[in-house]
């Protein structure tokens, strides 16, 4: 008989106790998905604030708040029509502080997670894969970064998961909601009025093998707030500017496409096309080619004499005029715009961190996550025309093939529109660009599979 010594028999009893105690806790986690998603997610948002300790503000946030402060006050008269009222809401609602629009964007993070998990499991994509993904991805700090940052990136990735959600109930049967799915695409019209595009899309996916009675009592729903949400705050802005649109940026965003031409314009707009190339030609090399129509504003603006929504105007007259002037160079800054759309984005102060050294290792975790999700993204890309290849042969649209012709879609608008920062685009479909691969990864397993089970048979 051999003799167990007493650290043996005390090793052994520890390490069954352990092995029972992630037993159960497994069993704990998979028992309760959400309440383990709640608490990873927290968990990885309490480490990043005790690391950073700071709410990151940037150009675009300025707007923002000078918006929220008029929606404290309910006074829009003079306003100049830069935003539209969606985020600022958020920021009105927090009193205006940084520290409280930071907390609640945590709390938007986490239920992002919750109904990402749940868009997974309404494609019927299988409940472990379901979990392991959401909680992979709570892991992304970019998306973190942006939670701590006055900007609108957050709170648009969650209305956006919130329709898709709510959008692949309805397509399954698990859901008629249409007002819903109306009212919380009406507010991301209110946060962002680029996506105005993307109920039109919605619509027309549902009406595929509708009835025009249902078309009439229901799809119809889809549009209505929204198209109320995106005159309505046009009409508002045509009172305050005399420009009916739904941001008087429209000018300087469709000029940033120019600024690799800027000159080569037609004689009546020499002279913004000489500043907005001398500003060009001059820039600090360390700062974006794309923002450079900003820094050429206050000369453009003391030349011109306009106020900010008539030297828009006179900026899109303009960007029309030299557009058609080099259609060539046009599409090829179109094609950069669509390109950098793909890219990854990182938003934080590199040197603000409480804790010394914290930034340097949060920062190669940072780059090993964006590589890891820019090589998703591309499989992303090379997979659309095999989803849409495969939705014409099956007549069949499915959840690759509705994310696909909306994240293109997007990728293609923007691209037209301007040029800078192109990422943030991309940003609030990251997700669903990743469920998307996973999707067609197991899709394409399984076909693998079934083949060879029937090679199997056939033998």
């Amino acid at each position: 008989m051999q003799y167990t010594s007493p650290i043996d028999i005390k090793l052994n009893f520890i390490k069954k106790n352990l092995l029972n105690t992630f037993a159960k806790i497994r069993k704990w986690v998979t028992d309760n998905p959400i309440k383990s998603i709640i608490i990873v997610g927290t968990l990885v948002r309490l480490v990043v604030a005790f690391l950073y300790q700071y709410i990151t503000l940037y150009p675009d946030s300025e707007g923002y708040v000078e918006l929220a402060k008029r929606i404290l006050i309910f006074d829009f008269s003079g306003y100049e029509g830069q935003r539209s009222p969606g985020y600022p809401i958020l920021l009105a609602l927090s009193n205006i502080s940084y520290s409280t629009t930071g907390a609640l964007q945590f709390i938007i993070g986490i239920v992002t997670l919750i109904y990402f998990y749940k868009t997974c499991l309404s494609m019927r994509l299988d409940k472990k894969i379901s979990f392991y993904l959401t909680i992979i991805l709570s892991c992304y700090l970019p998306t973190i970064f942006f939670e701590v940052t006055i900007l609108t990136e957050t709170l648009t990735l969650l209305v956006i998961i919130l329709i898709f959600y709510l959008f692949f109930r309805i397509r399954s049967g698990q859901s008629n909601q249409y007002i819903g799915l109306s009212i919380l695409c009406g507010y991301l019209v209110l946060i962002k009025p680029f996506y105005i595009f993307l109920p039109v899309i919605l619509f027309f996916i549902l009406l595929n093998g509708s009835s025009f009675k249902y078309l009439l009592t229901r799809l119809s729903f889809i549009l209505i707030i929204p198209l109320f949400v995106f005159l309505g705050w046009s009409y508002e802005n045509k009172k305050n500017t005399g420009y009916f649109t739904s941001t008087t940026f429209y000018g300087f965003n469709l000029a940033q496409n120019c600024v690799n031409f800027a000159e080569k314009t037609t004689p009546e707009y020499a002279t913004i096309g000489n500043i907005y190339a001398k500003y060009r030609d001059n820039r600090i090399s360390d700062k974006e080619i794309a923002m450079t129509i900003w820094e050429a504003y206050p000369e453009l603006k003391s030349e011109t004499g306009l106020s900010f929504p008539d030297l828009s105007k006179r900026l899109y007259d303009y960007s029309i005029v030299t557009i058609k002037e080099n259609p060539i160079a046009y599409l090829q800054q179109v094609f950069i715009s669509w390109r950098d759309f793909w890219k990854t984005s990182l938003y934080w102060e590199y040197d603000k961190f409480a804790i010394p050294h914290a930034n340097e290792i949060l920062l190669y975790i940072c780059y090993l996550e964006r590589i890891l999700l820019q090589l998703i993204k591309i499989a992303f890309i090379i997979l659309i025309p095999y989803n849409i290849f495969r939705g014409i042969k099956q007549k069949k649209i499915t959840p690759q093939l509705t994310i696909s012709i909306i994240v293109f879609t997007a990728s293609i608008l923007q691209a037209f529109v301007t040029y800078g920062t192109n990422s943030r685009f991309s940003f609030p479909f990251e997700m669903l660009i990743v469920l998307s691969v996973i999707l067609n990864v197991l899709d394409i397993r399984y076909k693998k599979l079934e083949r060879s089970d029937i090679q199997f048979e056939s033998e």
